[in-house]
């Protein structure tokens, strides 16, 4: 017997179109969000709206202020350098231990994810291109068989994706992006773990130097 699939509630599909826009940057950071401007966006009554809206303050992504609102979350210089370092702490760890579990299955993820960002970055799809390289980076935890690992990249993935979107805008940021996916996957591709971790800790520290380009105010 085949165990039966509960569609999702329109709260569920609420949060997950919330989720989604925040992440590919189409809401920015800090943005106000009205319930009944959502509501009248996703044709459906304030409840679900307000019961998603507390989903993801749940998860970090909304900020509910008494008497002023909901908003995108915003977070300081501070807090983007915590989870900078926080990535270049879980990620190199996770690749090494998918290498060790499944390496043929995740190498495989890996170039097929690269040939989807190649396409996109040819046609200029910036928004599916940038949706890829959170899937890139979260192939690391499908394969590294650690629950706790996959547990404690799921606390930032959203945020991840959601700051990517707001502080890569170049053509130039794009292709380092996926030269920088390439000789990942080439390295470990070649067995030279070592050398992939260490060039992952260095794109993913990257984005530092992209801050004071950008104000988060």
């Amino acid at each position: 017997m085949k165990s039966i699939t509960r569609p999702k509630s329109l709260t569920e599909n609420v949060a997950e179109n919330l989720r989604l826009s925040i992440v590919s940057g189409e809401l920015s950071l800090g943005q106000p969000l009205s319930e009944a401007s959502l509501s009248e966006t996703f044709g459906v009554s304030k409840t679900p709206v307000r019961e998603a809206l507390f989903i993801l303050k749940q998860e970090g992504l909304i900020d509910i202020i008494p008497q002023k609102g909901s908003f995108v979350f915003q977070p300081d210089e501070q807090s983007i350098l915590e989870l900078c370092n926080f990535r270049s702490y879980l990620e190199p760890v996770a690749i090494e231990e998918a290498m060790r579990n499944n390496p043929q299955a995740f190498l495989e993820s890996l170039e097929i994810c690269i040939v989807k960002m190649e396409h996109k970055f040819r046609n200029k799809d910036f928004k599916a291109f940038l949706l890829l390289d959170g899937e890139f980076h979260e192939t690391f935890f499908k394969y590294c068989n650690n629950s706790f690992l996959k547990k404690s990249y799921h606390l930032v993935q959203y945020h991840i994706g959601a700051i990517r979107s707001h502080l890569t805008s170049t053509d130039t940021a794009f292709e380092e992006i996926l030269n920088d996916h390439r000789f990942i996957y080439q390295k470990l591709s070649n067995g030279e773990l070592e050398e992939a971790k260490s060039h992952l800790r260095s794109h993913v520290l990257e984005i530092k130097s992209l801050i004071n380009a950008c104000v988060l105010k």
